[in-house]
């Protein structure tokens, strides 16, 4: 029997390469895809963003990390086609996007969650060094709790000229790579369940996007600015989002944040949220850590 060498090609993504992308990723492939609001194909036309192509089965791998507005990457996309290996494709596209990413954005750590072992293995086999997990809580109405609230805040439906200054608790509350941008929370605002802001003297300082899916309700983000933290803002819209979630039907609700924000871990808690075995852990390249190797 005659084995036949398979001849691979790596090119850049292009936008005329959306109808591929889409059967790569409808198809029982290996897909690592960043929690966000928006499709990984959103991101074509922007680089790095890689293509493994076979000479006889077409396109069977993608890897994509570009820069979003604000400068953090994100390991957006990385999806194998069955039949391929992944430690193949990643072995080929991750040297090609770094080398794009030292010439184009070096300043920027690459950072990435990892939901299984396999791509856990694959990003420590790359330099990425774990920096944090992030942990999964749940509250329903067998373990729910209904602390007492502060009366005396404002609270409402956000609202479109809302997103600015949400934008703006982001930037003070988190660390750059956990913040949204001004894209990022308006695609959220338009897909949310509820969302509602919280206001001191007329000014919103804090705010909750919230939406649903098959299991229940979804806790995507809440915010208070440091300056008003520990004050019972927090507990106010979270108080208030579940009222919305019970009244609606919904008794089982979600939230990730991360390990070392133990502020959020006490407020969830505190109503009863418990916390779920699935814990995954976030890894970082960082250019600046091994220079200093070099």
């Amino acid at each position: 029997m005659v084995h036949l060498r398979k001849e691979f090609r790596i090119r850049q993504a292009e936008t005329s390469d959306e109808t591929d992308l889409r059967w790569l990723l409808q198809r029982k492939s290996f897909i690592h895809r960043h929690l966000g609001w928006t499709s990984p194909l959103t991101w074509l036309g922007r680089q790095p963003f890689y293509l493994l192509k076979e000479s006889n089965q077409g396109l069977v791998a993608a890897l994509a990390f570009p820069r979003d507005e604000d400068g953090t990457v994100w390991l957006r996309l990385f999806a194998v086609a069955p039949g391929c290996s992944v430690a193949l494709a990643w072995r080929k596209l991750w040297p090609a996007g770094l080398e794009w990413h030292q010439e184009y954005s070096s300043d920027s750590p690459i950072t990435s969650l990892a939901f299984s072992s396999e791509m856990e293995n694959l990003l420590l086999a790359s330099d990425f060094q774990e920096i944090n997990q992030v942990i999964s809580l749940v509250w329903d109405v067998t373990t729910a709790r209904w602390p007492a609230v502060s009366q005396e805040f404002e609270l409402r439906k956000m609202a479109p000229e809302d997103i600015s200054r949400c934008y703006q608790i982001d930037r003070k509350a988190f660390k750059p790579i956990w913040r949204n941008t001004v894209t990022q929370l308006q695609t959220a605002y338009q897909e949310a369940f509820y969302a509602s802001v919280i206001r001191v003297e007329g000014v919103v300082c804090g705010y909750q996007i919230s939406t649903t899916n098959p299991q229940g309700g979804h806790l995507a983000r809440l915010a208070v600015d440091p300056a008003f933290q520990k004050k019972g803002l927090g507990s106010k819209l979270l108080s208030d989002l579940l009222d919305r979630f019970f009244a609606a039907g919904i008794l089982d609700v979600s939230v990730n944040t991360q390990a070392d924000n133990q502020h959020s871990l006490d407020l969830y808690r505190k109503f009863g949220f418990i916390d779920l075995p699935e814990i995954y852990p976030v890894f970082q390249y960082n250019p600046d850590y091994y220079r200093t190797f070099i």
